[in-house]
């Protein structure tokens, strides 16, 4: 330790999502963050649903935000040669495919929202007669445009650059993860490929239990296994930064996003569960070393894998992909003033916002007597559970909007990839404050769909009685956090760390080169909580669940295209496997029946005459 300026031991992080780009610089003694330098990502969307990033930017923009985070280091008189190793932590499902012997992306990265693969899905389905848990078994995951095999398949069918790559056998596939470390590694002299079981599990090619490729799958969907990374643990040594100013410093971790939260957030026994609310939202449970296969619209995936002999952990899930999306929708496109995401340089706009939402006249809150939580600070305010705060939820006007948010479809619970968005109870009167708070309730509500999927899940595990949450777009919101807990009848625990996932991976990074341990973690490096709790009773919060599931069930059945659904559906569970068996006679066209029937009975009345 001598040998170390006074943080000690330094660990870097780098996180990629699909809005920013950033590096941390951790003490790894105490999880105090040194240094930060982030990079704002430029999504690319030439078509409706298509939602793509330049891979080169994604690259360059790691390498800047490293290169910032280091010069802060020096002027803080800080040696960057105490950095012991790097982590790296990613938005899931994001795909990309490049040549090896060029180092350049084929085709850009196409993120988890994207939707262009839905003409490709509905054949599979007609293929797996609609069978959306055709590959849960093997995978955990119900058949969907978000996960990556489909993308590859998509690429593969309409990029003629990614087959004379993979002719040539010089096509490579991976996730963020993947990418930045083969970059990191050397790239075409002595890139390495590979990624880790979090990741692995969310492409819908890694069988579940094995933790390996399954060739079934690869298959299935046509994609050549000689494209796909190496499966790794979360926690060890990857490799090594082939260049740079981090030169020979050990890339010690890799983890999907929502599992870093969930690890940084030191939820690693069965039972402990959290949300986080980014561009779209995540549920996490643990469940241990137990696989639970989902019956009501949960899927499968790996929490962690703590190192290579390591065992595995599970976690069931519930994955809404619109949150801060339509947050950003609101103020980008609506031009509806909100609270920026990730944005923490605003806050005269987010202040006004919740002071309009709170006046009686617009919504009909119920504002204390004391001073509002939301007084325009950047940093958040110190809670208790005796909250003054009443979140406003109670007024006729209100209660005459509703938003629901399937910009890329439904994910959990319905898994129905061509359902479309809907606000519903717009008039002459509607106040752009109210459709804001229609989105912070359809936020709200959609974990409540989540909570409620897992009581059905795990009958005979303890109730839920709190959560845990993080992310960008409840950094700052004690609004909705506040409206999270009374929607939801929980106990609502909020962190003060800016970035669960960074410390997740900052955490595995340092097992992995053992200078961390869980209980030196849990001892100093757990922040204090922010605590809400609920402040309505169950008939008012069932009543306005209600309400919005009405809605619900309107974005169920219109299709994209302004189509409606002439089926009846049900909103309870639209992803059971039902075999679509009818009888014999609904295939044989009417009059050809009919004849052929009477037929049969004139030929019977004529034997029975003889």
């Amino acid at each position: 330790m001598n040998n170390f300026n006074r943080f000690g031991h330094l660990l870097g992080v780098i996180n990629v999502g699909n809005a920013y780009c950033k590096f941390l610089v951790y003490a790894a003694k105490n999880a105090e963050i040194l240094t930060c330098h982030e990079v704002k990502l430029t999504e690319i969307s030439n078509l409706p649903g298509w939602s793509e990033f330049d891979g080169n930017v994604i690259w360059r923009s790691v390498l800047e935000c490293i290169e910032v985070s280091i010069k802060n280091l020096l002027i803080l008189d800080i040696n960057p040669a105490d950095i012991v190793a790097l982590g790296i932590c990613n938005h899931r499902e994001t795909t990309i495919l490049w040549d090896s012997s060029t180092g350049f992306p084929v085709y850009n990265a196409i993120a988890s929202s994207d939707t262009r693969t839905s003409e490709i899905l509905s054949r599979i389905l007609l293929k797996t007669k609609n069978k959306i848990n055709y590959l849960k078994e093997a995978t955990g995951l119900p058949l969907s445009t978000c996960f990556s095999a489909i993308k590859i398949k998509w690429l593969i069918d309409n990029v003629k650059e990614v087959r004379d790559a993979i002719e040539k056998n010089t096509c490579l596939f991976g996730t963020l993860d993947t990418w930045i470390l083969w970059n990191l590694t050397g790239g075409v002299d002595s890139g390495v490929h590979a990624t880790d079981v979090t990741n692995a599990s969310r492409t819908m090619l890694m069988n579940i239990e094995s933790l390996q490729w399954d060739t079934r799958l690869t298959s299935f969907f046509g994609i050549p296994q000689k494209i796909l990374p190496q499966i790794k643990s979360c926690s060890e040594i990857y490799g090594y930064v082939n260049a740079g100013l981090l030169t020979g410093v050990p890339i010690a971790s890799m983890m999907g996003d929502q599992q870093a939260s969930l690890l940084g957030q030191l939820c690693v026994k069965a039972g402990s569960i959290t949300c986080s609310y980014n561009e779209g939202s995540s549920l996490l449970f643990n469940t241990g070393q137990e696989i639970i296969d989902s019956d009501n619209g949960l899927l499968s995936t790996v929490a962690f894998k703590l190192g290579p002999d390591a065992e595995t952990f599970y976690a069931l899930e519930g994955i809404a992909p619109c949150a801060g999306t339509a947050i950003t929708w609101l103020n980008d496109t609506l031009m509806i003033p909100t609270q920026q995401l990730g944005n923490n340089n605003s806050p005269n706009c987010h202040s006004t916002l919740v002071h309009s939402l709170s006046d009686p006249q617009v919504i009909g809150g119920v504002p204390s007597t004391s001073n509002t939580y939301f007084s325009g600070v950047t940093h958040l305010n110190p809670l208790v559970s005796n909250n003054n705060y009443r979140a406003p939820i109670t007024t006729r006007i209100c209660d005459e909007i509703t938003f629901v948010p399937a910009f890329s479809g439904w994910y959990s619970p319905y898994w129905k990839y061509n359902s479309r968005g809907i606000i519903s109870g717009l008039t002459s009167q509607t106040k752009s404050q109210q459709i804001v708070y229609a989105t912070y309730e359809a936020i709200a509500f959609q974990t409540r769909q989540f909570l409620e999927s897992l009581t059905r899940d795990c009958k005979m595990w303890p109730p839920i009685d709190r959560l845990l949450v993080g992310g960008d777009i409840v950094t700052d919101n004690n609004f909705l956090l506040q409206l999270i807990a009374d929607l939801c009848g929980l106990t609502i625990e909020k962190p003060q760390t800016t970035s669960p996932p960074c410390l997740g991976a900052m955490l595995a990074a340092g097992l992995a080169m053992k200078i961390l341990t869980l209980d030196h973690f849990r001892t100093y490096c757990v922040p204090p909580v922010d605590i809400f709790q609920p402040s309505i009773g169950d008939a008012l919060r069932d009543a306005r669940f209600s309400r919005w599931m009405k809605t619900v069930q309107k974005s169920l059945v219109l299709e994209y295209g302004g189509k409606s659904n002439s089926r009846a559906v049900s909103t309870e569970f639209l992803f059971e496997d039902k075999t679509n068996e009818r009888p014999v006679s609904y295939s044989i066209p009417g009059t050809i029946f009919l004849f052929s029937s009477f037929t049969i009975l004139l030929v019977a009345e004529i034997l029975l005459q003889k």
